[in-house]
């Protein structure tokens, strides 16, 4: 058993949150692009990710795998600006490095916000050809269990919304959450899996509008979740078997409306859960095997009642 010294040793190491709620995997985040040609420069040949095989093929829209995770990128009009951040954990950093600076020397991405920043041998900041803004992460930098994926996904909220964000996500979707301050930022953190964040960063903006873009999520409580958002007001729509969608996200204790941002909710039931996705580096094992397992017990416990 651990001395007392070396567990609070390893609590101050590595932050973050030790439980999962009902919330178990944040799946994909959709992502609208003008064209598929750049999304394919940059996000294929550029980061080295894999363009799913089976699923979003046509010319409509494009599922970029990574990890256990996607981007959707749907062809639906003009590139919406995003003012909040995309995680991204990758197992070879210079690689992709190396492959960006190969694109960019032969003007792939000449006449677009596209820019690389290395802030050292473990991170770098990227805007997209489209402008969206990434933080790459090389593996094992930071806490994640595997060597691909989407940690978390940063969004900017209006000065004083906190507390409310965190009320929503602990009360009604029943996952951890919690605010977080320092000397220039006041954050929501909410759990998305393990490992898994959505931070909501208090920020002046001109607009909060976030258009189509969208997260996908697994839970395990799905009708009873469902029912909660419906009973306080929140937009439940597009419900078909183990899936909905709902938006905007409202204070429990007020009812004051706080931020859209459109939520694609699944059930443990989806088929899509816990999908092995195909992906150029290998994924030698499947960190998530905990949460299959978690599913297949609550699906044992739905058939016995």
């Amino acid at each position: 058993m651990p001395s007392k010294k070396t567990s609070s040793k390893k609590v101050r190491d590595i932050p973050g949150f030790y439980e999962v709620g009902r919330i178990l995997h944040m799946e994909h985040f959709n992502h609208q692009v003008q064209d598929q040609d750049t999304a394919t420069i940059f996000f294929i040949n550029g980061l080295g990710l894999t363009r799913d095989p089976y699923q979003r093929t046509d010319e409509t829209n494009i599922g970029v795998n990574i990890g256990f995770q996607q981007l959707h990128l749907p062809l639906r009009g003009p590139t919406h600006h995003f003012d909040g951040v995309i995680g991204l954990v990758v197992p070879d950093l210079p690689v992709i490095e190396a492959r960006l600076k190969r694109l960019e020397d032969a003007k792939k991405f000449t006449g677009t916000p596209y820019r690389y920043n290395a802030v050292n041998n473990k991170m770098a900041y990227i805007t997209s050809p489209y402008g969206t803004d990434f933080r790459l992460h090389q593996m094992g930098s930071i806490p994640f269990g595997k060597p691909l994926g989407i940690p978390y996904i940063e969004f900017m909220i209006p000065p004083g919304m906190a507390k409310g964000i965190v009320s929503f996500y602990q009360k009604i979707m029943d996952t951890p959450a919690r605010v977080r301050k320092t000397k220039d930022v006041v954050m929501t953190e909410v759990v998305m899996g393990p490992y898994q964040h959505i931070r909501f960063i208090e920020k002046k903006l001109e607009s909060y509008e976030l258009f189509s873009f969208h997260i996908a999520i697994f839970v395990s409580h799905y009708d009873t979740i469902k029912q909660s958002l419906i009973d306080l007001g929140v937009d439940v729509y597009g419900d078909r078997t183990h899936t909905c969608f709902w938006n905007p996200i409202i204070d429990p204790e007020t009812g004051n409306h706080l931020l859209n941002l459109q939520h694609e909710m699944r059930s443990v039931q989806h088929p899509d859960f816990m999908h092995p996705y195909t992906n150029r580096w290998p994924m030698d094992h499947n960190p998530f095997m905990h949460q299959t397992e978690v599913g297949e017990y609550l699906l044992e416990k739905l058939r016995r009642t």
